[in-house]
């Protein structure tokens, strides 16, 4: 079943075809959640009470069409709530800036080069706290799950203007704090 008809069926009371849209957003929500809190449990929590929203109410879904940037409207307004009650500081892994300055002594190697995945994946998280929210949001979307500028527009409820302006601000923050690594 494609996801169109699932909406459909989902709309009509099949539980089975609301299943099916689960599977197939199920770990983009999670992964634009975790991005966008830090923290694996908050996003746990954000992905379930958005597929828990959206069944409740996916009869007043209007556009059939729209399924995933209605998903992720959901998804935004729920991590927003959510970073506005959680300090972040408290919820992100801190990188050891001492381990990663003696791990460049050799001037030949490449920064990154140098690093394991997981301290990539710190490094890029904790630059991502350290934005405004508006910025953050935008970033996720775009830069990292790959959305249109006008999905995120629609999403976060603002001019695709804006978005593009947030976009090219955000590029620019990120290439200034990373710099040394790239």
């Amino acid at each position: 079943m494609d996801e169109l008809a699932a909406v459909k069926a989902s709309q009509a009371g099949e539980r089975d075809a609301f299943g099916i849209l689960i599977d197939k957003h199920y770990k983009n929500i999670y992964r634009y959640a975790y991005h966008c809190t830090g923290n694996h449990q908050d996003a746990d929590d954000i992905c379930q009470e958005t597929f828990l929203r959206a069944y409740n109410r996916i009869g007043q879904l209007k556009n059939v069409n729209c399924f995933r940037e209605w998903i992720y409207t959901i998804a935004s307004n729920l991590s927003r709530r959510r970073i506005k009650k959680i300090k972040l500081n408290k919820n992100y892994v801190a990188f050891s800036s001492d381990s990663f300055n003696q791990r460049q002594d050799d001037k030949n190697v490449h920064p990154f080069d140098n690093i394991t995945k997981s301290e990539k994946a710190s490094i890029i998280q904790n630059h991502l706290k350290e934005m405004s929210e508006r910025l953050r949001m935008v970033t996720v979307l775009v830069l990292m799950e790959d959305l249109a500028q006008k999905e995120a527009a629609k999403i976060l409820n603002r001019s695709e203007p804006s978005i593009s302006r947030d976009v090219n601000d955000a590029k620019a923050w990120l290439q200034s704090r990373l710099q040394n690594l790239i």
